[in-house]
């Protein structure tokens, strides 16, 4: 068993009252067989604390693995005999060379932050402030990691403000050391690792957890225990500690900040109070005005909350580009001026402030609390005094381990170097809005929603499922971030390609949808979605639900789905050489416009042809609503003209009145009716001209139906004419009507029927043939014969008073006094057989007409549905 390495140099005079420093291992099997020869180290606010240990043993065969993840600590004599502590936990070891004697370990000690470098992860957080988010991932930590949860506390009693409630924030890709100092830096809270206890009364004393420190406020930073510091300048036989070198550094650092950035509530770009300027004097010469040395950000849009304020989260405000605006200003100004310090004092903390004493130009021109400085960071060494041999020993091993020599005098075995600032400039992290972000790349999301198929806000903002999340690490929110719901995301953007004030194209995603994700700025926490994709089974779109790519490649549009059902809407364009058309279709009742060279829904690339033109149909009901409407299949080729060019309608009808008006003259010259309504034609016509050849004119809600050729309406059933005022009907040849059953005209006031040419024929093939005048005289006249003739019945002419048969100077009456015959001429009878007999009477059958009808009374029933009851004579 190898010996105890202090009880070697116990015998050789190098008791622990000579050694200046000591180390201390969680891993107590180390304690007895390594001792700290060297330490030099960095700690420093919002950095943290790093330190290289040259360990000396006399066994060459620890294994490395024994030192990785020990806590340890080492301890330096201070100038009043006590101990300043400097904790860590062991995250690198090397072995170094051995001579048989001794051999050299060299260590890496670090805070307990330095693990946070080890883990990467990408998560999201909802509605919380970044204080929320740092005890959530501290606390993870604590409770997956014993090493950690021994190494480092917590401590946010340093923080002052109340803090703003982020409706979104993403960790991508981040290790937890950058995504927590990235969010710390962007509120401007400062982070210092201290020790539980910096001074300790013996080295044997347990190793206690460090402390991370948040601090928000310049007061809340402590003085050192020794509260003040001598300024004296380097002299060997010096007792105590003392500031050996103090020296101040001015640098030239931006004069104004200005900082600007989108506000979406307000459609406006905000910048606060504008371009701000320091409030530190950075020339003598020149104000800072005149300097003009602004730095002028344009950051991330504001973030913008639940429209309804549900999420609780903070709503965005000018008072956080005042906040950003000081804290850039600020740490322009603690650029601007440090001091930089070379001392032998071994108990200087990082993050604590001390009076410097005895400094002649400070004693001199400055008050009391211009003398106090507050420490920023501090580089710092300290070695064993070894007796020359083993000093030459470790010299020699480590150069021909290759590590750094010691090139210190004899004199100076400890010092450090350390940067200050006076104790009323305020601290703040360095913060670059560029610069400490991770670097944002377009990513997939999955929508999410609260169960409805579509799920947005009054802008239409939706809420997504980041892929990479995961189960664990949002249980501490009850999953949210992972819950494949609407509390997975705060509400993100959706660009659309036309957004207009209440106008625009909308195509909002629905849930479990695949979005695209980009970043304004290219802020990780600005998420908007660009668009959406097709993969594995989400098909790219099926037009009639049909086919797939690439074998409907011509095929392009848009097709929607019915919200919980089947159903869908299409707008398809089928650019297939040979079968150009174009679709808008309702899967409901088949309802289609069809237009161009149709053709049935593809499979494949063609498909059967349907027909050319245009098609508007539906399974269900149809309507045609306008002001105007012209119905023609007189071609217009390539809509050369306007929309309601009817010139060869018009002329035709033109032709057609004339034509009319023609005939219904020479009616009236044979003293039959004039056709009264052809003004409504005439008048017609001129409207067409006159407001349709303007588009804006129309005022009339006219329709028209054309064709240069034949037009046909047909129907299974009925078929209703019916005008309010006139129905004319003209041709140029003839009008031809044909019924299987009845034709019935009737007019309220006269029927007139002319053949200017020809014969006038009325039969009735079957059935009797009534002719009535039934309130006025019946005139038959000809020009020449009149015949009145029955093939097989006889011929009956009744009067209920008198018959007259009249032929030029002659006469034949019978009326009630019996029967005439008037000639001045002679009267021929000629009979087989003259048979006179007694006077007999027969009365004549006449027909009951109806009493005179009041019109008026018919139309009012008629209004009202009630019956009409006609009461003829004799009833």
């Amino acid at each position: 068993m190898l010996n105890n390495i202090f009880s070697i140099l116990e015998k050789i005079g190098f008791g622990a009252q000579k050694r200046a420093i000591s180390i201390q291992f969680s891993n107590t099997e180390l304690n007895s067989q390594i001792m700290l020869q060297r330490i030099d180290g960095y700690h420093g606010i919002n950095d943290g604390l790093s330190a290289e240990l040259i360990c000396l043993s006399t066994n060459p065969y620890i294994e490395l693995k024994q030192f990785i993840g020990c806590q340890v600590a080492v301890d330096q004599v201070t100038d009043a005999g006590q101990l300043f502590r400097t904790t860590g936990i062991v995250t690198g070891a090397s072995q170094g060379q051995s001579d048989g004697a001794f051999s050299l370990y060299r260590l890496t000690m670090q805070d307990a932050t330095s693990l946070w470098h080890k883990r990467r992860n990408s998560r999201v957080f909802m509605n919380k402030s970044i204080v929320d988010i740092i005890e959530v991932i501290f606390k993870e930590w604590q409770n997956k990691s014993p090493l950690f949860a021994s190494s480092l506390l917590l401590d946010t009693s340093g923080l002052t403000k109340t803090y703003d409630v982020r409706p979104f924030s993403m960790q991508s890709n981040e290790s937890d050391y950058a995504y927590l100092t990235r969010i710390m830096r962007e509120e401007s809270i400062n982070w210092l690792v201290d020790e539980a206890s910096y001074l300790v009364a013996s080295n044997s004393q347990n190793i206690e957890a460090q402390k991370l420190r948040l601090i928000d406020d310049n007061g809340q930073f402590q003085s050192l225990e020794r509260r003040s510091i001598r300024y004296h300048r380097s002299n060997a036989t010096e007792q105590y500690d003392s500031i050996t070198s103090f020296i101040a550094q001015r640098q030239l650092q931006p004069t104004a900040i200005h900082v600007q950035r989108w506000q979406a509530d307000s459609l406006s770009q905000e910048d606060a109070s504008g371009s701000v300027v320091s409030s530190h004097q950075h020339s003598a010469q020149r104000e800072n005005e005149s300097l003009s040395l602004e730095q002028a950000w344009n950051i991330s849009p504001a973030w913008i909350s639940d429209l309804k304020g549900e999420d609780q989260a903070t709503a965005s405000s000018n008072s956080q580009l005042e906040k950003l605006n000081m804290h850039l200003n600020q740490y322009q100004a603690l650029q601007a001026k440090y001091f930089t310090a070379h001392s032998s004092v071994r108990d200087t903390q990082v993050g604590y402030w001390f009076q410097l004493i005895d400094y002649p130009e400070l004693e001199k021109n400055h008050s009391q609390q211009d003398r106090e400085f507050l420490i920023l960071n501090k580089y710092f060494y300290n070695q064993n005094n070894l007796p020359k041999d083993i000093q030459d020993q470790v010299e020699k091993l480590l150069t021909l381990s290759h590590w750094q020599n010691s090139k210190d005098s004899e004199q100076e075995r400890q010092a450090n170097e350390f940067v200050v600032v006076r104790r009323n400039i305020n601290v703040v992290p360095e913060y670059d809005p560029l610069k400490h972000r991770p670097v944002a790349h377009v990513q997939r999301a999955k929508v999410v929603s609260d169960g409805e198929e579509i799920h947005v806000d009054e802008w239409g903002r939706i809420k997504v499922r980041f892929l990479f999340t995961r189960t664990d690490d949002h249980a501490h929110d009850g999953g949210a971030g992972a819950n494949n719901s609407d509390t997975d995301s705060a509400w993100v953007d959706v660009l659309t390609p036309w957004a207009g004030e209440g106008y625009g194209a909308r195509f909002l995603p629905r849930k479990d949808e695949i979005v695209v994700i980009d970043f304004f700025d290219g802020n990780i926490d600005r998420p908007f979605v660009t668009g959406r994709i097709h993969e594995a089974q989400r098909s790219p779109t099926k037009f009639d639900i049909k086919g797939q790519l690439p074998d409907t490649k011509k095929l392009s549009g848009i097709r929607s789905k019915e919200v919980g059902g089947m159903g869908y809407n299409q707008l398809r364009f089928d650019d297939t050489t040979g079968q150009i058309s174009a679709q808008l279709h309702s899967s409901h009742g088949a309802t289609q416009l069809n237009l161009g060279n149709l053709s049935y829904p593809k499979e494949t690339a063609t498909s059967e042809g349907r027909g050319e033109g245009f098609e508007l149909r539906t399974d269900r009901a149809g309507a045609i609503r306008s002001k105007g409407l012209y119905i023609s299949t007189f071609v217009q080729s390539n809509a050369t003209d306007i929309h309601l060019e009817a010139k060869e309608a018009v002329q035709n009808f033109t032709e057609s009145l004339e034509s009319m008006k023609a005939l219904s003259e020479y009616a009236v010259k044979q003293k039959a009716e004039a056709a009264d309504m052809l003004e409504n034609i005439d008048q017609y016509i001129k409207t067409i001209e006159s407001q349709w050849s303007d588009l804006k004119a129309t005022k009339e809600a006219l329709m028209l139906l054309a064709s240069p050729d034949s037009i046909s309406l047909v129907s299974g059933k009925n078929i209703h004419i019916n005008a309010l005022d006139s129905v004319t009907v003209g041709s140029g040849q003839s009008i031809n009507v044909s019924t299987d059953e009845h034709l019935i005209l009737n007019a309220k006031k006269k029927v007139s029927l002319f053949a200017g040419e020809e014969d006038l024929k009325i039969y009735a093939a079957k059935g009797k043939f009534d002719l009535q005048s039934q309130d006025n005289v019946l005139d038959v006249s000809a020009r020449l014969d009149v015949k009145i003739t029955s093939s097989e019945g006889k011929v009956e002419i009744h009067s209920p008073t008198e018959i007259v048969f009249k032929a030029k100077d002659s006469a034949l009456k019978i009326n009630g006094d019996g029967v005439t015959v008037i000639t001045p001429n002679k009267f021929t009878a000629k009979a087989g057989q003259h048979l006179f007999t007694t006077g007999a009477s027969e009365s004549p059958t006449l027909p009951i007409f109806p009493n005179n009808i009041c019109w008026e009374c018919l139309a009012r029933r008629a209004a009202q549905r009630g019956a009409f009851i006609n009461k003829g004579d004799g009833m």
